[in-house]
Formats: structure tokens, sequence, C-alpha cells
């Protein structure tokens, strides 16, 4: 193993937590049409802006105990979850990742999956900054490869393209056919938008897949939700399925050892 690669491992592990803290602001702001670059931290309660000791991540929140130190408001748990997601997808990148890029590239696009999961669950949302961020992320990731060189990059981009290509068509084509035979909305295009760059990621053979994983899992979540409520599971019911689907892409990049596009080519 490379000097470099064991650096980068160890960077996506400690910056894990940071980045989930990233992936939740962008979550919260990007949906709300707010600035994400400049502008500091605040307590949505109070207004008052966040001091270097209260944007550590996790132990902030540790030390605080969920509350605003200026005027006693609960912190929301997701924002804790967020940073421990983080971590998590940082150990995951830094395992099945194999040289120092493809480990900092998967990370990235883990972390990005996980701030459209949090958008699609909070806000309904799958913002375009964060769908075209995965797309070049995936992209550059099949570029990169695995450090065996094999087969030639042309190829590996060829693998990512036809899998952006065959996502995004798919959902398309069943979203215009919802509309057709419903007369209404079924999926976003947003929806579509974001299996461009999961398709990039898993390339065409793991498409179906990463679908049937989050199709299988959103219908568990909304028929427990319905039973919970004593209500009957609805046709028309309101479902973040992008969120669905972003963890399934991360779960199935994960699980298969980061698969290259390309080799559903062949």
């Amino acid at each position: 193993m490379s000097v470099a690669a064991e650096i980068a491992r160890v960077l996506v592990v400690v910056l894990g937590p940071a980045m989930g803290s990233a992936a939740a602001l962008l979550a919260d702001r990007l949906p709300r049409g707010e600035p994400v670059g400049l502008t500091r931290s605040r307590c949505r309660s109070c207004g008052r802006v966040l001091g270097a000791r209260e944007l550590v991540p996790v132990l902030s929140w540790l030390w605080q105990r969920g509350r605003c130190a200026g005027c006693g408001a609960a912190i929301p748990a997701w924002l804790l979850q967020a940073e421990i997601a983080g971590l998590a997808l940082g150990i995951g990148a830094a395992l099945v990742g194999a040289g120092a890029g493809q480990v900092l590239l998967g990370a990235l696009v883990l972390w990005c999956l996980l701030a459209l999961t949090l958008a699609d669950l909070r806000h309904f949302r799958l913002p375009d900054a964060l769908t075209a961020a995965l797309l070049v992320l995936a992209i550059g990731l099949a570029v990169i490869g695995d450090g065996r060189h094999w087969p030639g990059w042309p190829e590996r981009l060829a693998g990512a393209l036809a899998g952006a290509a065959l996502g995004a068509g798919a959902f398309a084509a069943l979203r215009a056919a919802y509309r057709w035979r419903s007369g209404r909305e079924g999926l976003g295009a947003g929806d579509v938008k974001l299996m461009a760059g999961i398709g990039a990621l898993t390339g065409p053979g793991a498409l179906a897949v990463v679908t049937l994983v989050a199709g299988v899992s959103a219908l568990a979540v909304a028929g427990w939700r319905a039973r919970a409520r004593g209500r009957r599971l609805r046709r028309d019911a309101r479902l973040p399925f992008g969120a669905f689907l972003a963890m399934a892409a991360a779960l199935v990049w994960l699980l298969t050892g980061a698969p290259a596009p390309f080799l559903a080519l062949r």
C-alpha cells in the first residue's frame, strides 16, 4: 500500500464528522435558497452567531447536551446523526478504496449522497447543485479507477456515461409514463437527475440492484409508518424516494467494493 493511500484513509476518517456537518448544512440551506459559503452559522431560535467551540462536530452537541448555549433551545438531533453518518461513510470509503484518489473521491461521493438524502428527507427536494456535484464526482471516480490502470480510462469513462444515460433515461421514461397514466407526478425531476449521478457511480449493471433496494426499503418504511399511525398505506402518499435511492447507491457501492462502472460493458 502506498503512503499516499494511507494518508488519504486517515484524512477521510478524521474529516468524516466535519463533512457530515457540512452535508447537513447544505441539505438545510440549499432547498431554502440560503447562501452556504460566507455566512456564519447561527442558532435558528435566537439568531446568535455560533462560536468556534459550538461548531466542533459531535463533541459540541455532547458538551451542550443538545441545547443552544445562548437561548437553551434544543439542537436538532438529526444534526448529530449527520455528523456520525459522515464519520461512518468516511470509514467506509477508507476501507473499500484502493488508491488515494479512489479513497478521496469515494468519500466525497458518499458525503454528497448523504447531503442529498438529508435534503430529500427534510424538504422533499434534491438540489441541482448536489445532483450535479454527484455526477461530476462519480465520473471523476470512474476515470481515476482503482489503481490497476486496466482497462484504459476511455473505457471506464464510457461505462460511467452509459450508466448515467441509462439511469436518467429510465427514470425520465418512468416519470412520463406515470404522469400519462395517472395524471399526476409520481417522480420528481430531481430523481431523474439523481439517477444520472448514481448510474455514473455504479455503472449500468448495478442500477437494477440500487432501484430494487431503494424500492423495497421505501415500501417497508412507508408501510411501517402507516401501521404505526393506524392508517392504510395510500397510493398517493408522499415519499422522499430520492433519499432511498441515495442511501441504496451508497450501500451498493460500499458492499460491492467500489465496482468499476466499465465492467458492466463487457
